[in-house]
């Protein structure tokens, strides 16, 4: 609900309603709200780690500047590292249960690069198709499934002109499948990945993270997080979808599976 809020028309006033869920909504916001200012101010303070994500972004923003877009952009990490991930993980598990093919194909990759070790942020460059299974799975599961942009001015798209303040919803999820930009878009291929067929499409026909001003902040760090936390568990454990469990998206505030993920892990020993 919480990036769902941002497109609604006069979201702020309906927010501030008692509707059902409203209650528990703000004061959930409110908590969140807490503990980010609160790491915040221990970090302008010198309570925390000098080197950490929100050191940097306390370096590069403006010191005069009040807290209010550092708390957007720390709420972005803070969340990023949960919700988002944690579904794309579980999305990828599903589709790699149904594909052996290609989950033998990740198993060769991970037993050449890491010969049984623990991966590391140096092996981050190195696991290409590893990046390209986690790719494919946000392609068909994107976690954010759809976002939203409220024009500053009029502007003009294609025969259309629409005026200022116009609301306008984007869903990862439609364009992700449509089969202009991907053949057989249901089909589960990290192929589609692979340097020379990323070049073959249009800049947007893929944005699992947004784009533009506004792009999420946390990319490069969801993009380590989930390939290195796969290659983790891969090489190690297959997962197997328990026999007749229901799949089926559920568009909350991320895309997550409405009944849940049950699966069984088999060691690949």
């Amino acid at each position: 609900m919480y990036n769902l809020m941002l497109i609604i028309p006069a979201a702020d006033f309906l927010a501030r309603l008692p509707l059902p869920g409203m209650g528990k909504f703000r004061r959930n916001r409110g908590r969140l709200d807490q503990a980010i200012y609160r790491m915040i101010a221990e970090h302008r303070a010198g309570r925390r780690s000098a080197d950490d994500l929100l050191s940097m972004l306390l370096q590069a923003a403006d010191v005069s500047h009040d807290d209010i877009d550092l708390r957007d952009q720390v709420m972005t990490l803070f969340l990023a590292g949960y919700e988002t991930v944690s579904n794309t993980l579980t999305w990828t598990w599903y589709l790699l249960s149904q594909n052996p093919e290609i989950e033998s194909r990740l198993h060769q990759e991970l037993d050449t690069v890491l010969g049984g070790r623990l991966p590391n942020s140096e092996d981050y460059p190195k696991l290409c198709y590893t990046e390209m299974v986690l790719a494919e799975s946000m392609r068909l599961y994107p976690a954010a499934w759809g976002m939203g942009r409220i024009a500053l001015q009029e502007f003009e798209l294609g025969p259309y002109r629409f005026p200022e303040r116009t609301t306008v919803a984007m869903s990862q999820f439609i364009v992700h499948r449509n089969p202009e930009f991907y053949p057989d878009p249901l089909h589960f291929d990290p192929e589609r990945f692979s340097t020379e067929a990323k070049a073959g499409r249009p800049r947007f026909s893929y944005f699992p993270f947004g784009g533009g001003g506004r792009q999420c902040i946390g990319e490069s760090f969801a993009w380590m997080e989930g390939v290195l936390v796969l290659a983790t568990i891969a090489q190690r454990w297959k997962l197997r979808l328990v026999d007749g469990h229901p799949v089926e998206p559920e568009p909350l505030i991320s895309l997550r599976p409405k009944y849940g993920m049950l699966m069984q892990a088999q060691s690949r020993e």
